[in-house]
């Protein structure tokens, strides 16, 4: 089967006005019959400050730190009770860091590099602290703000 020259322009209009049609739809937010809906968006108290929620205070005094990956945040609590939050990864070659057995050091388990539990380089091969994040407690949940 053959096609001349009008009847192909004639379809290419035609495919044309439909992925435009389909197009505007998109752009325009209007459905093409599915029930779509909107996440609801973060009680306006966490995302309008841009504090994140990484756990519950219950879960940090279970475990003893709290992690999010997503965020490369670490919290955990100072001798004297109060919250820290710092990045996760080291700043040597990004591997993630952890509590050290004894509670008192944070440790990279790829190239031994040692942090304070308040991100300060103790030793080695990291030559730049860990950042630090403003962190706070609302309605038992722990939040860190990374931005």
């Amino acid at each position: 089967m053959s096609i001349n020259r009008r009847e192909f322009v004639s379809w290419m209009s035609l495919g044309f006005v439909i992925t435009s049609v389909v197009g505007c739809n998109q752009t325009t937010g209007q459905s093409s019959g599915t029930n779509d809906t909107e996440t609801p968006p973060e009680s306006p108290s966490n995302s309008s400050q841009g504090f994140q929620a990484v756990g519950t205070v219950e879960e940090l005094e279970k475990k003893g730190t709290l992690t999010d990956d997503m965020m490369s945040v670490i919290v955990l609590r100072s001798p004297n009770g109060e919250l820290i939050a710092l990045n996760n990864t080291c700043p040597h070659r990004g591997c993630a860091v952890s509590p050290a057995p004894e509670g008192e050091t944070l440790d990279c388990p790829c190239h031994g590099s040692r942090f304070s539990i308040r991100g300060k380089v103790l030793q080695g091969p990291a030559t730049t602290d860990l950042p630090t994040y403003e962190v706070k407690t609302e309605d038992n949940q722990i939040l860190v703000k990374v931005a």
